[in-house]
């Protein structure tokens, strides 16, 4: 959804960066069948955290299979075969690509809201067919949870710390529904923290196009004239993005360390948690594009798009 979730793929060993890749494959091969081929466009790096740390919790070890797709005929690549935590994750990521739409169709004016109007009935229809691989109550949940993070948003809400907050909880409730005792509570965290981290990371990289097309955004409000210098996020502003960065990669860490050492996806979590959501938060806070056209993650090893 946001597209900072990603490792620093010159840390990983060979064999981690193909099963990363793999993963990747799988969540769109997933995708399509849950959520229709359509949907497959919309694939994040931020799902492959989610699938890894699903099968890492309820101990499914990943299976390879050699594989084509439209995107690659040429070559065969290493792709995770299907599981639940598979069709689990293509169904979150249906709900939630719903909701960016909807976010976009309410914040764009004028010829700017046509594409997301355009694309609502597809949207829709990820999110209604993803509602079907999810847990008893899971989807209400989360519409609930996204609910109450546009509401804050509509209010104009001055406390980026609270907004994030609320992004934490859906996602802290997308990691764990469905699971059992301290598998729930170790995901939870994890999707909490991260969904904190990205909500500020996207807001930090927003800002500059927030303020020049008078949409919300949770630094302007709270910040004003300060967060805003030469048409970049100021050093206050990125300072402070920085500091509660960091407060939520800490238990985010201490959650990962709960993670079984020995599964062979865990190190790739790990590679995202220490250096991969660092070096994006460097990225974005100094002013350097991570998800726009002047970010090329091909020049960063990240040759994954399936």
């Amino acid at each position: 959804m946001f597209g900072y979730v990603r490792p620093l793929t010159g840390e990983l060993k060979v064999a981690e960066y193909e099963r990363y890749r793999g993963v990747y494959c799988g969540v769109c091969r997933a995708m399509g069948k849950v959520t229709g081929q359509l949907s497959r466009l919309t694939l994040s790096y931020d799902m492959v955290l989610l699938a890894c740390v699903r099968m890492i919790l309820t101990g499914i070890q990943p299976e390879f299979c050699p594989m084509r797709c439209a995107a690659h005929p040429m070559n065969r690549r290493a792709v995770l075969c299907g599981n639940d935590a598979l069709q689990y994750t293509a169904a979150v990521s249906g709900m939630l690509t719903a909701a960016k739409n909807r976010d976009d169709r309410a914040d764009e004016r004028g010829m700017n809201r046509i594409i997301p109007t355009l694309l609502s009935p597809a949207s829709e229809s990820f999110s209604r067919r993803g509602s079907k691989y999810l847990p008893d109550n899971a989807g209400e949940t989360m519409k609930t949870l996204l609910s109450e993070l546009t509401a804050l948003e509509r209010e104009n809400c001055d406390s980026a710390d609270r907004a994030a907050s609320v992004f934490g909880e859906l996602l802290g409730y997308a990691f764990s529904a469905g699971l059992e005792e301290e598998a729930r509570d170790t995901a939870y965290r994890m999707g909490y923290s991260t969904g904190r981290f990205v909500y500020l990371c996207d807001a930090a990289e927003d800002l500059p196009e927030d303020a020049a097309k008078g949409r919300y955004n949770p630094l302007l409000t709270g910040w004003g004239d300060l967060a805003l210098q030469d048409g970049m996020i100021s050093p206050i502003a990125a300072q402070s993005v920085k500091t509660a960065a960091n407060i939520d990669l800490e238990p985010l860490g201490e959650a990962a360390e709960e993670l079984d050492g020995k599964h062979p996806l865990t190190p790739i979590v790990k590679n995202i948690v220490y250096l991969g959501l660092p070096a994006a938060m460097e990225r974005v806070c100094s002013g350097k594009a991570v998800n726009s056209k002047k970010y090329n993650p091909m020049k960063q090893g990240l040759e994954t798009d399936t």
